[in-house]
């Protein structure tokens, strides 16, 4: 064993060394990085355990600060726990620091990744983008196969979503493990060591992978990104703005002074972004970095909800508050000019939806303060009155509280904000290692003009889906008519759903809630960013089928995934869970099922969502992709509008699927015409809930 002194920036280890030596950080931190990124190693960190000895070293290693490290001889693995049991006192703070260096390695690759993904999507919207140009300026676009054949990143294997959860969790309660388990046994700490060490190998082969993928992107896309750019200088973007429009200065003051928050916290959000600003890489996964992006968030969504009150009382608030609630937009500097000028162009002219269904999160904040809508779940699947209930359970409140908080305004929307709103902004985004909620530079992944979300996209968007699955949000409801001696009726009723845009650049969607409470007659709860960067068609086809799916387990209950209780998610479930033994099914597309459900991690739903966004985008349109099991349960539950199913009735897949469904309605129809026959003899007037269904079920 020997001590070595490092100096700050010195190098410990480069690239073109051969590993024979095992060393423990003793004292301050080494960087391990390459060209691609890095992440520190801190007190109780093992340099080299997850290389192999002989080899050389994956990455280079500087000391970030003046460090003091262990050194041992290193020639085989069997040296790695000769080297824990020579410092067992020690040995829990090494188990500690081997679960923070996978942690934060894991990191390095997820920022890797999505830089990758980010890159990858950006250049293939970029290409669209440059075709309409093209066309704008009157000019044929150049032919760039090599961007229409590239290949998006492959998902690394190995890498499960569990393993960063557990590791998560053992970082969290560190304190305690460490007191507790760790030093129990040397073994324990042996086993964890070792385990993150394979781990680490695992990683670090995929941060190579994606380095060498990345370099791959940015040679084969050069031509083209250098004739973009050229193309955009020579069109530069209009600003439909009129000539009263100023110039967007001193936002944040603006905005901190506009809500009425205390100086003192007012002082700490100027200078947590203060310190955001200066910031190097803003995308930096960090300790520090992480916890000024926590502490920017906690403080934001005060400041939202203080400003939203002030905007009961203001009809016509200061550009940079609507700029501010539609966007998250706060500071100029971050946002970048050319993005403030087209975001306060877009906040002057946004235009509501009539209809009420396609709102901005601060138009639903407005629905839950008014008590037009309750509060939505929380992460833990509780409404707002189901929470007041566990908190009553739980002895924190009495039930006089509880009636009280029932009708409480600010209570609902405190709800709201810290649930929903909260989850929700940082979901879509999709970022999750690197989400702030105040919009900046680096969040625009994608042009602003082509990436607003307005309502008008949205229901264009979801009318299409509707034009071909016609009962899509149709909901079942028992009526009577006690004067027409008619018990029981059952009524069909298009119940549309809400899409909430949350203020973000982002690229994730959430079916959030089918339901509102217990009644099923209730809108959904869609999400999506505002400012969304993915194919909006493709993100709202997977809303509905996930839509479909949530719903059928909501109207079946326990029976969801009991086939003799047909339904949508029951036969899909024996579906995918049998499908070895089905004899319809052929070799090839039993191959095909096994694939997805590995894919998906044998999650049903997800294969479902799948099948449904081919079902819609593909077999509507007359190009057979799923199976003949799949494409009957799914045309059964999710049958195509009337003209559809006519046009495919030639089509041998589907022939007996419309013959099968068309005898079925027959009898439905039938049973109406007969009940409305009855009526008319008794020289009534047939209500009209029974003619729309009538109308209904001939869609």
């Amino acid at each position: 064993m020997a001590v070595r002194e490092v100096k700050k920036d010195e190098m410990l280890h480069s690239t073109s060394e051969r590993v024979q030596k095992l060393e423990i950080v003793l004292k301050g931190s080494i960087r391990a990085y390459n060209e691609n990124g890095g992440m520190v190693l801190k007190t109780g960190a093992i340099i080299g355990a997850a290389e192999k000895p002989e080899e050389r070293y994956t990455f280079d290693y500087v000391a970030d600060t003046d460090a003091s490290v262990y050194s041992y001889d290193y020639s085989n693995m069997e040296d790695v726990v000769k080297v824990i049991k020579l410092n067992l006192k020690i040995a829990p703070v090494l188990a500690s620091s081997s679960v923070r260096t996978a942690v934060d390695c894991y990191s390095w690759y997820e920022k890797m990744r999505m830089e990758c993904e980010d890159f990858y999507n950006g250049v293939k919207r970029d290409l669209e983008d440059y075709k309409s140009l093209m066309i704008e300026m009157g000019r044929e676009p150049e032919e760039y196969p090599e961007i229409e054949n590239l290949m998006e990143p492959r998902e690394a294997e190995g890498l499960e979503e569990w393993r960063l959860a557990y590791l998560n969790a053992l970082i969290e309660n560190d304190t305690s493990i460490r007191k507790n388990f760790y030093g129990l046994n040397i073994s324990i700490c042996t086993g964890i060591i070792l385990d993150n060490n394979d781990f680490m190998k695992v990683v670090y082969s995929e941060i190579i992978r994606m380095g060498r993928y990345k370099e791959y992107l940015e040679e084969i896309t050069a031509s083209f990104r250098m004739d973009y750019k050229y193309t955009k200088a020579q069109m530069k973007t209009e600003n439909d703005e009129d000539g009263d429009t100023r110039e967007i200065k001193d936002a944040l003051h603006i905005i901190l002074g506009y809500s009425g928050i205390s100086t003192t916290t007012s002082q700490v959000f100027e200078q947590l972004m203060a310190d955001y600003s200066a910031a190097p890489d803003k995308t930096d996964t960090s300790d520090e970095m992480r916890k000024l992006r926590k502490e920017i968030s906690r403080i934001f969504y005060d400041i939202y909800l203080a400003v939203f009150l002030k905007t009961l009382e203001d009809r016509n608030p200061p550009l940079e508050i609507k700029m501010f609630l539609l966007f998250g937009f706060m500071d100029e500097n971050l946002a970048g000019k050319e993005n403030t000028a087209i975001l306060a162009n877009f906040a002057k002219n946004w235009r509501a939806d009539p209809g009420g269904h396609v709102v901005t999160i601060r138009d639903w904040l407005l629905l839950i303060y008014d008590m037009r809508v309750n509060p939505s779940k929380n992460e833990f699947d509780c409404d707002y009155l189901e929470y007041l209930r566990e908190q009553v359970t739980g002895g924190y409140i009495t039930r006089e509280d509880e009636a009280q908080l029932k009708n409480d305004r600010m209570k609902r929307l405190r709800f709201e904000v810290e649930n929903f709103f909260t989850m929700g902004n940082r979901l879509t985004f999709g970022r999750v290692t690197t989400f702030i909620p105040v919009f900046t530079d680096e969040a625009v992944l994608r042009p602003l003009r082509t990436s607003l979300i307005t309502p008008e996209k949205v229901k264009t968007s979801i009318n299409a889906i509707r034009d071909i699955d016609f009962s899509l949000f149709y909901r079942d409801s028992m009526t009577s008519f006690e004067e027409l001696e008619i018990n029981q009726f059952m009524e069909s009723k298009e119940v549309l759903p809400y899409v909430i845009l949350m203020p973000n650049m982002g690229s994730r969607t959430s079916m959030w809630q089918e339901i509102d409470g217990k009644r099923r007659d209730t809108p959904a709860r869609m999400m999506m960013s505002i400012l969304f960067t993915e194919d909006l068609d493709e993100a709202m086809t997977r809303l509905c089928g996930e839509f479909r799916w949530e719903m059928c387990r909501r109207v079946q209950g326990v029976h969801w995934n009991d086939v003799t209780d047909p339904s949508l998610t029951s036969e899909y479930c024996d579906y995918l869970q049998f499908y070895r033994k089905n004899h319809d099914i052929s070799p090839e597309s039993r191959e095909k099922i096994k694939l997805a459900l590995q894919k998906s991690r044998n999650n049903y739903r997800t294969v479902f969502v799948s099948d449904y966004m081919i079902y819609i985008r593909n077999e509507a349109a007359g190009s057979a992709r799923l199976n003949r099991v799949a494409r009957g349960i799914v045309f059964r539950y999710c049958p195509f509008r009337r003209e559809k199913r006519e046009e495919l009735r030639a089509n041998p897949l589907y022939g007996d699927l419309v013959e099968k469904y068309n005898i079925k309605l027959s009898g439905k129809i039938r049973l109406i015409q007969v009940m409305m026959q009855k009526i008319t003899k008794m020289e009534e007037e047939v209500p009209d809930t029974i003619k729309r269904q009538l109308d209904y079920i001939r869609s």
